[in-house]
């Protein structure tokens, strides 16, 4: 195993098991880390806003060095709080994606610091809002179409994502970047954008080298990280991160960044 500086998890499926919660055994592995001066962070879709007010309830605040959100469009770096953003999507491409998207049922919701903004109030969105600790506003998305915002998410069941997800791939010369991240999550990003560029940007900071970062993760937007690093897919994850990945561990259900983390003797 090369040397690893910088250790990089995605939430939903990779450090959170099928209950939503971080595993004794798990939060055991990322406090070890501390011992052998590897920095820990997180690599999500998710705002950074509200995962730095979850790491507390998932008792791992102590060991989070970075909470890298918005499938990379900014990072937070815990040590120092100082918070830094990149490739930021144009509202002008709300409406269009509206348009392009119109035969599908979906709803949208679009985070901005601390509260979550979408078209209509429904089950979903209220789980999401929920789920992040963020109050839930209903203000038809109307406030970003003049903004520049880290992303827009479309919202539904699990079929019509997939239906989504399906019709994106046939579109062609688009100005933005569409990707599933989660069975009722489509988003949509800078079409630079991926949690790649953004490890990439992040560690150009914070001199950090690109060769010592090992990345966990299960679901589509984080291809790249897994493609680009030392990338490992949980035992859950989509085959099309499997097959990139260089190694594969045990599910999310099975403490998977914990087991690989012993396997390896990192820890």
């Amino acid at each position: 195993m090369e040397k690893i500086d910088l250790i990089l998890v995605d939430i939903d499926g990779t450090l959170l098991n099928g209950e939503g919660v971080v595993t004794p055994k798990t939060r055991e592995a990322i406090a070890k880390l501390k011992n052998q001066n590897i920095l820990f962070g997180i690599a999500t879709g998710r705002t950074p806003f509200a995962v730095k007010h979850l790491i507390k309830d998932w008792q791992i605040e102590e060991y989070v060095d970075i909470i890298m959100g918005f499938n990379g469009g900014c990072y937070l770096d815990m040590r120092t709080q100082k918070m830094s953003s990149c490739y930021l999507l144009d509202g002008k491409y709300i409406s269009e994606i509206f348009e392009t998207f119109k035969d599908f049922d979906f709803n949208a919701g679009i985070y901005d610091q601390e509260s979550f903004h979408v078209l209509k109030e429904d089950a979903y969105t209220i789980d999401i809002a929920k789920r992040n600790k963020l109050p839930l506003i209903v203000d038809g998305l109307e406030p970003y179409h003049q903004r520049k915002v880290e992303k827009m998410l479309m919202i539904g069941n699990e079929d019509e994502i997939q239906r989504i997800s399906q019709y994106y791939d046939t579109l062609e010369n688009i100005d933005y970047r569409g990707v599933q991240s989660t069975p009722i999550l489509f988003e949509f990003l800078n079409k630079e954008l991926s949690k790649s560029k953004g490890i990439q940007k992040m560690c150009q900071d914070l001199n950090l080298s690109l060769d010592g970062i090992l990345t966990f993760g299960d679901e589509l937007n984080d291809y790249e990280m897994i493609r680009d690093y030392i990338g490992v897919a949980m035992g859950n994850a989509n085959p099309q991160i499997k097959a990139i990945a260089k190694y594969v561990t045990t599910s999310n259900n099975e403490d998977g960044i914990a087991e690989f983390l012993e396997s390896q003797q990192i820890i």
